[in-house]
């Protein structure tokens, strides 16, 4: 990614978390859950973009927003497994342990008010609430354990097949595959992607927000 580009993407997440701000009051009213966000960077290293709080409970949310597809409605969303960095293998935020997060807000459907500038602003949002536990219970049953998928992504990146790569255990159709983006991610992310109908229907998700 070139540095304009970084400045650009660094830009829009800042003026969607704008957006956003304004949004979660209007969805947690009727809960009385208190929304926070974090601007520690320690904590959103940990996976904490927002606190959500009601009395005893409290809840750390990942935001996690498709902004390299604005105007775009995707069926699918992308959990990370791994990546590389100074040609080092990393675990993705899916399974990292050093995560804190508790819930995934998916952030899709992010349509403008004039092209690709969010500048002029947001006409719609769509957000889904995804547990991140649940999410990793539905994968075990399937068939998919973190080892499992470990030992998947490691003969994924000794064939060196960039692209879409379906697997056993998920109808590609339905339900989701492995893309690795080994020629157009400088880090080279190996990520589950998932149908969004498919993690509504087997309760991982809930819709927050479609305006």
């Amino acid at each position: 990614m070139s540095s304009s580009n970084y400045y650009k993407d660094l830009s829009n997440e800042s003026l969607l978390g704008v957006y956003l701000n304004k949004v979660y009051p209007k969805i947690f009213e009727a809960t009385k859950y208190v929304i926070k966000r974090i601007d520690n960077l320690d904590l959103q290293h940990k996976g904490v973009d927002l606190v959500l709080t009601n009395k005893n409970i409290t809840y750390y949310v990942d935001e996690k927003a498709q902004l390299d597809y604005l105007n775009k409605s995707l069926p699918t969303f992308a959990f990370e497994l791994s990546y590389l960095k100074n040609d080092n293998l990393h675990k993705g935020w899916l399974y990292d342990g050093h995560k804190l997060t508790n819930i995934y807000f998916l952030i899709t459907n992010i349509y403008t008010k004039n092209g690709k500038d969010l500048s002029d602003g947001i006409r719609k949002v769509k957000i889904t609430g995804v547990y991140r536990d649940k999410l990793i219970q539905v994968l075990n049953d399937l068939g998919l354990s973190a080892p499992k998928l470990s030992e998947i992504d490691k003969k994924i990146r000794l064939k060196s097949e960039h692209g879409k790569i379906p697997i056993k255990e998920l109808n590609p159709k339905t339900e989701g595959y492995i893309y690795y983006s080994k020629d157009n991610k400088a880090e080279s992310p190996i990520n589950l992607v998932l149908k969004l109908k498919f993690l509504e229907k087997t309760k991982i998700s809930s819709v927050l927000f479609n305006s």
